[in-house]
């Protein structure tokens, strides 16, 4: 049987990375006594992953772990909730239909919020948000493996709005392209070490329309 598990991530959780976390959801499952399956070979082991894996210091309301149990587990989250680490809240689980793909290969779009700007980073965001939709090509530097590279990110930013000191962004994220809020972030020349980064929700792109993973799995179930 296939989950997935949606999750927050906060306080001092911020700063565990994905292969810690990882392992971390590993002691949280077997405490909790749920009945992975497990891979075959000379060393099996759990058959988990996490969907988008989060930049070290950011905080979520929408982290997501697929999981794969040997039977079904009705009160899945009642059973992991006792055992959780503080700072960590698991928010829902759904059971996947056989053949749905894997969660890391669905997610096209995240949202952020950036918190807590100061007065002139508000009134510099307001000059040039409305200039950075209007350009057809936005080049910047980006981090990928391997170094730094020159890329077009205006297209992988759907949408950003300033709400008083928040700053609201829909990025693309996923497989097929991506864009680390970070990047994006530098562009404007806003220092995320000084700022409060959170992600809220993550995002399938269907028939030109976004749906939440949870949505998905809900339609599958209807057809």
């Amino acid at each position: 049987m296939k989950y997935w598990l949606r999750y927050s991530k906060s306080g001092l959780l911020r700063f565990v990375g994905h292969l810690d976390m990882l392992q971390t959801w590993e002691r949280i499952l077997r405490r909790a006594n749920v009945p992975m399956a497990f891979s075959q070979g000379f060393s099996p082991r759990p058959i988990l992953s996490l969907a988008a894996p989060l930049p070290v210091g950011l905080s979520s309301q929408a982290e997501y772990l697929e999981l794969e149990t040997s039977e079904a587990v009705p009160a899945l989250v009642e059973m992991i909730a006792p055992v959780l680490p503080q700072g960590m809240q698991v928010m829902g689980a759904a059971r996947v239909p056989v053949g749905t793909k894997s969660l890391m290969g669905l997610f096209r779009w995240g949202d952020y919020l950036v918190q807590n700007l100061s007065k002139s980073q508000q009134e510099l965001l307001a000059e040039q948000l409305p200039s950075f939709f209007t350009e057809k090509t936005v080049l910047q530097e980006v981090k990928r493996k391997g170094g730094l590279r020159t890329v077009d990110i205006r297209p992988l930013v759907y949408s950003a709005s300033l709400e008083a000191d928040t700053l609201n962004l829909r990025l693309a994220l996923g497989s097929v392209a991506n864009l680390r809020v970070e990047d994006l972030l530098r562009y404007f020349s806003l220092p995320i070490e000084m700022l409060e980064v959170s992600r809220q929700e993550l995002y399938l792109e269907i028939n030109g329309g976004l749906i939440t993973p949870f949505q998905y799995i809900s339609g599958a179930d209807s057809k």
